[in-house]
């Protein structure tokens, strides 16, 4: 649930309180009967955005449902998001150190073999790990 979203029936009730305020006054109401009207009037917008916001939610989850469901089907990795809190906390935890190990089997592998100085020339026979590897 967005946060945009949950504003939907204050938002709607407020652009409703305002048209009402300005026609009540153009039209040269009293003002009793105006506060009677905008009063009436905010408490049905609020009901029909209520009932708006309700609607659009649930036509959120069943389109995330079905790109669930088809994303399943199709045997790919849904991503779902990270609940704030101390879950949130121990996965970003365990993708720094699984991250750093990456890092350092990458760091390991970058030794210069004969074979690629040969592909690639002189290109890498200057390197220090290509003049360790020839002379020992």
């Amino acid at each position: 649930m967005s946060d945009r979203m949950k504003l939907l029936p204050a938002v709607i009730t407020l652009l409703a309180g305002a048209c009402t305020s300005i026609i009540t006054y153009l039209l040269h109401y009293e003002v009793s009967k105006s506060l009677w009207i905008l009063l009436i009037v905010l408490v049905l917008f609020y009901i029909m955005g209520s009932i708006a916001q309700k609607v659009i939610f649930g036509f959120e989850k069943q389109i995330e449902l079905e790109e669930q469901e088809r994303a399943e089907a199709e045997g790919k990795v849904v991503e779902k998001d990270i609940p704030e809190g101390a879950d949130a906390k121990a996965s970003a935890g365990e993708q720094g150190e699984d991250a750093s190990q990456d890092y350092e089997s990458e760091a390991e592998d970058d030794s210069v073999t004969d074979t690629e100085a040969q592909l690639y020339g002189d290109e890498y026979s200057d390197t220090e790990e290509y003049k360790d590897e020839t002379e020992g």
